[in-house]
C-alpha cells in the first residue's frame, strides 16, 4: 500500500479543540479506480495501433525506399514535375 500524504491542520482560534485535524490529500475510492482504468485503457489502445501499424507495414512488403519513392511520385504528380 502506497503511503498517504497528510497534512494537519491546527485550529488555534477555537478553545474546544482537542488537537490538530489531519486532511487527506490525493485521489481516493472510485476516482482513483477511474483514474488506473482510463490509464490501462490508454496503453493498450497505444500497444494494438503499434501492432497494427507493424502489421500493416509487414503486410504492405513497406521499406524506406518504397516509402520515399511513393513521396516523391506524389510530389511530381501533385506539382507537375513530370
Amino acid at each position: 500500500m502506497m503511503p498517504q500524504e497528510q497534512y494537519t491542520h491546527h485550529r488555534s482560534t477555537m478553545p474546544g479543540s482537542v488537537g490538530p485535524q489531519v486532511y487527506k490529500v490525493g485521489i481516493y475510492g472510485w476516482r482513483k479506480r477511474c483514474l488506473y482504468f482510463f490509464v490501462l485503457l490508454l496503453m493498450i489502445l497505444i500497444l494494438v495501433n503499434l501492432a497494427m501499424t507493424i502489421w500493416i507495414l509487414k503486410v504492405m512488403n513497406f521499406t524506406i525506399s518504397i516509402h520515399l519513392l511513393l513521396r516523391f511520385n506524389w510530389l511530381f504528380r501533385c506539382c507537375g514535375m513530370s
